[in-house]
């Protein structure tokens, strides 16, 4: 009787360290086969064979599918362009202009993976075609509870978001490589 106790200890051990390790394995290779653009991240070979397997578990724990080579590219953001994290409780201004496209979203997701903000009259994201911009193509989208003039995305609740920018159709990974990424900045205007 003594024996079977101590292989339920021995594995509850080895599942609890474990559970731990991996976890902490993937919180600390965020970034590792990433490429990093100011606040955003993108990991251009997720959705290739060519993906490590860190981020293959990161993908696989999440819950999304990575848009292929192809498709195009996803970046990420968890901190504004200052390295805060994004709060729901804050403004911000997402200011600038994206590499070479042809078309882009961008949305606002809680930390279980659904829209900060229910969509309301397509207030829960932007896209390029939809979007006012400045004569020199770049554009601005506040970030904000209540409701802002010209182009604005809602945010409700408290705690941390992040910032999903999908570049569909674009040359930033082709044969010859990745290259060098133009993305807005995330500017923290105020907090309550």
């Amino acid at each position: 009787m003594r024996t079977i106790i101590n292989i339920f200890v021995i594995l509850a051990i080895g599942l609890g360290v474990g559970s731990v390790t991996a976890n902490y394995s993937l919180d600390r290779t965020y970034s590792l086969g990433a490429i990093n653009t100011g606040p955003w991240s993108a990991w251009p070979f997720a959705g290739g064979s060519e993906v490590d397997p860190y981020t293959n578990a990161r993908f696989t724990a999440n819950g999304t599918i990575p848009l292929g080579a192809a498709e195009g590219l996803t970046f990420e953001a968890i901190t504004d362009s200052g390295g805060t994290p994004l709060r729901a409780n804050c403004n911000y201004r997402v200011t600038g202009n994206t590499s070479a496209t042809r078309l882009w979203t961008i949305a606002a997701y809680n930390d279980n993976g659904k829209l900060v903000r229910e969509d309301v009259e397509g207030l829960s994201a932007a896209f390029s075609g939809r979007i006012i911009r400045f004569p020199d193509s770049t554009f601005n989208i506040k970030l904000s509870k209540s409701p802002r003039s010209g182009n604005w995305m809602g945010l409700e609740g408290d705690g941390n978001f992040k910032l999903i920018l999908r570049l569909y159709d674009t040359p930033i990974t082709s044969n010859s490589g990745v290259i060098e990424p133009t993305m807005p900045d995330i500017v923290l205007e105020e907090c309550a």
